[in-house]
């Protein structure tokens, strides 16, 4: 699972202590197509931020399968790692003082535990919303009582109108 990680110049410098950090040139923010400037559709990850947050991010490098990128208008210390095919995002308030005192490379796994844990919980979530019974719609409540009727309700009048047509 490879992980994409967007902060700010000052949190990046302190991710660039890690022995681990490899520099990377990138690729080009943008590209000419038909006689004008669209974003480079290259990396999947910075063309998805780019057009999410309307704003140009720029890949410094990486520290195994993790890749680091700045944002230039972040103005608060964090970190937001962008995890799966989907880039689900998690953000977290960097800790100047655990980098510090235990060592990057080992916040960086924190950070890695930390994000593997909220992904397991955010799945678990949405497997109980699927699992949720949905509420029954009355289709009578359109005829006798209109101003409590839910969507619901409504859902379920048009599928009895359906039913009442095609018999």
């Amino acid at each position: 699972m490879g992980l994409n990680i967007v902060t700010n110049p000052k949190v990046l410098a302190e991710v660039k202590k890690s022995r681990y950090f490899r520099m990377s040139l990138g690729f080009v923010a943008t590209v000419e197509k038909n006689g004008s400037r669209t974003y480079n559709d290259k990396d999947k990850f910075s063309f998805f931020y780019n057009n999410l947050y309307k704003t140009t991010i720029y890949a410094q490098g990486s520290v195994g399968d993790m890749r680091f990128y700045t944002d230039l208008y972040i103005n608060d210390d964090v970190i937001a790692v962008y995890s799966g095919e989907n880039f689900e995002e998690f953000i977290f308030d960097f800790e100047f003082q655990t980098a510090a005192a235990k060592g990057v490379d080992f916040y960086l796994g924190h950070i890695l535990k930390e994000t593997d844990k909220r992904h397991q919980e955010r799945a678990e979530m949405n497997a109980l919303k699927k699992a949720e019974e949905r509420p029954k719609g009355d289709p009578e409540k359109v005829i006798k009582n209109p101003g409590s009727v839910t969507y619901e309700d409504v859902k379920a009048y048009m599928e009895l109108q359906r039913k009442n047509r095609q018999l």
